[in-house]
C-alpha cells in the first residue's frame, strides 16, 4: 500500500486497539500493574513498530516510546509516531486522545494521518480533509491546558475571540480541521511526535501551519523539538501570529 494509505491503517488500527485494551481494562480493572495510559502507550507503540518494521523496513523511525540512538538521523525517510497522544485523557477515559502516525522525507512531511479513536474519525492525506465554512461572530481559539495563561489569553484578546482548552495536540488541530476552531496555539516548545502528523494532516487540508513565530515546521532534527505549533484558518493567521511576535 502507499505511504498515505499505510499512515492512515495504522493510525486507525493502533486507535482500534486502544479502544479495545481501555474497553477491557475499565472492564475487569486488571491493570498487571500498569495504568490505563502506561499499558496503552506500550500496546500501540508495539503494534506500530512491528508494522513499520514489516512495510517500510528501510524507513527510519522516532516513536515517543521508543529508544531514540540517532540511527533515524542516517535515513532520508524517517516515519513520526506518537502511539497515544494525550495518554493522561485516555487513563481517565476521556474523549480527547489520538494516534499520530506520519511520514518525513528530508525533513518535510510527505504522508500523514491522526486517529481520534474515541469518537471514531481518521484524518489523513490520502483524502485530505475539506475544512468547512464558517460564519461565527467571534473567532473561536483552542490551546493546550498548561499554557493557556501566555499564549491563549493573549491572542483571544488581541482577536477579539473565545478560549478554550483541551488535551492531545492532535485533538486541538483536528478541532481547526473540522472547523470547530479557528486557531490552534501553542507558542513553546514540543515534541516532534506530538507535532507531525497533525500538522501534515492540516497543511494538505489547506490550513496555515507554522512555529511560534512564522517558519515552517521541519523534522527528524537532531534535537526532536518543534520551536512551537500553531494551526490557523488562513484567513485568521497573520493576525493570531502578529498577537504571539
Amino acid at each position: 500500500m502507499n505511504d498515505h494509505l499505510l499512515a492512515a491503517t495504522l493510525a486507525s488500527d493502533a486507535g482500534d486497539h486502544l479502544v479495545a485494551l481501555r474497553e477491557r481494562l475499565m472492564r475487569t480493572g486488571q491493570w498487571g500493574g500498569w495504568g490505563p495510559e502506561e499499558q496503552g502507550d506500550a500496546e500501540a507503540h508495539n503494534l506500530l513498530m512491528d508494522a513499520l518494521r514489516s512495510q517500510r523496513s528501510k524507513d527510519g523511525i522516532l516513536s515517543e516510546e521508543g529508544h531514540d540512538d540517532g540511527h533515524r538521523l542516517n535515513h532520508e525517510r524517517v516515519w513520526i509516531v506518537d502511539p497515544l497522544d494525550g495518554s493522561a485523557d485516555f487513563g481517565r477515559g476521556a474523549d480527547e486522545w489520538a494516534v499520530h502516525v506520519a511520514l518525513t522525507e528530508f525533513g518535510r512531511g510527505t504522508a500523514a494521518a491522526v486517529s481520534l479513536p474515541a469518537i471514531g474519525m481518521v484524518f489523513g492525506t490520502g483524502t485530505p480533509p475539506v475544512v468547512p465554512s464558517v460564519n461565527r461572530e467571534k473567532p473561536i481559539i483552542v490551546t493546550g491546558r498548561s499554557r493557556v495563561q501566555i499564549d491563549g489569553v493573549r491572542v483571544a484578546e488581541a482577536l477579539g475571540a473565545e478560549l478554550m482548552t483541551c488535551g492531545s495536540a492532535g485533538v486541538k488541530a483536528m478541532l481547526v480541521v473540522t472547523g470547530q476552531v479557528d486557531s490552534y496555539i501553542h507558542a513553546g516548545p514540543l515534541w516532534e511526535w506530538d507535532v507531525c502528523a497533525p500538522a501534515i494532516v492540516a497543511e494538505a487540508a489547506g490550513l496555515t501551519v507554522t512555529d511560534a513565530v512564522g517558519n515552517p515546521l521541519v523534522y527528524n532534527k537532531d534535537r526532536a523539538v518543534s520551536p512551537g505549533f500553531i494551526v490557523s484558518r488562513p484567513e485568521i493567521a497573520d493576525r493570531v501570529l502578529a498577537a504571539l511576535v
